[in-house]
């Protein structure tokens, strides 16, 4: 996984912005999605430090299909090993990637942030 590739997959962008017709309207979603990471990354710590697989797999599957859906390629792609690690029960990797996966959203925020789309 390359942190110097775009947060984005642009072209999933190109078509959400075609699908609402207006900036504004993307805006808000992300903003969402970028509200709601909190949570779900403490709710997958939560079930890494009780060992509670489902918590983990509940939490990156939500994120997988959340960051698919508007194009976060970074997030979707950290969030399906968590995902995958979680229903397999090899815990002992996932912290590491949910250190990863609080960098992509990072890498996301400030990507917006510099394109005008915070």
């Amino acid at each position: 996984m390359s942190t110097t590739q775009s947060p984005l997959d642009t072209a999933r962008v190109e078509e959400l912005a075609e699908l609402f017709g207006d900036k504004e309207t993307l805006l808000e979603l992300f903003d969402e999605f970028l509200q709601e990471c909190p949570a779900r990354l403490q709710t997958m710590r939560q079930g890494l430090a009780t060992h509670k697989p489902d918590l983990i797999d509940s939490g990156a599957h939500a994120m997988k299909d959340s960051s698919a859906n508007l194009g976060a390629v970074g997030i979707q792609e950290t969030a399906t090993l968590i995902e995958d690690l979680a229903r397999t029960n090899h815990l002992e990797d996932v912290g590491g990637f949910l250190d990863q996966l609080e960098v992509e959203i990072q890498r996301l925020n400030e990507h917006l942030q510099l394109y005008g789309l915070d």
